[in-house]
């Protein structure tokens, strides 16, 4: 981590190819089209590049990271038009998987983004508070929220 802030491309190479895969997995899951979260992921990581050597904790490089993307991702989808947005279609999944991807769909973005940091990938709820710049009562409170739609919506 101290060789990427250093400006070292080859240690931030490093930290890409370990937290990539979960970072696009985020991407796809927060924008609901495939095909935008390459174009998220790439203004993400031009982001972590430049603002990383103002990172005061290194230790909380996964959380910083994982708001700046949560960001971009609000960006992107801004910049698409509202009929880009289509339902999923049905594929090979069995029927509970695609109810829960429409249920999930169907939340408020910030329910489903507390949701997806908490559920998808995996950080504590100070870490959703902390990528998401809001206190860990709101994370809280929206996941409460965010698990009772589902229940509903999956009755």
């Amino acid at each position: 981590m101290r060789r990427a802030q250093l400006g070292s491309v080859a240690a931030f190479e490093e930290l890409v190819l370990a937290r990539g895969p979960q970072l696009h997995r985020f991407l796809v899951v927060r924008l609901r089209i495939e095909a935008d979260a390459p174009d998220a992921l790439q203004e993400t990581l031009t982001a972590a590049w430049q603002d990383l050597p103002r990172l005061r904790e290194p230790s909380r490089f996964w959380p910083w990271l994982i708001g700046i993307a949560a960001h971009k991702a609000a960006d992107v989808a801004r910049r698409r038009s509202p009929a880009s947005v289509a339902e999923p279609r049905p594929s090979a999944t069995d029927d509970g998987t695609l109810e829960l991807r429409q249920a999930l769909a169907a939340l408020p973005d910030r329910q489903r983004e507390v949701l997806l940091l908490r559920y998808v990938v995996g950080l504590s709820e100070e870490e959703v508070a902390e990528a998401l710049g809001i206190r860990v009562g709101t994370v809280k409170s929206r996941s409460a929220r965010a698990r009772e739609a589902l229940r509903e919506a999956l009755r």
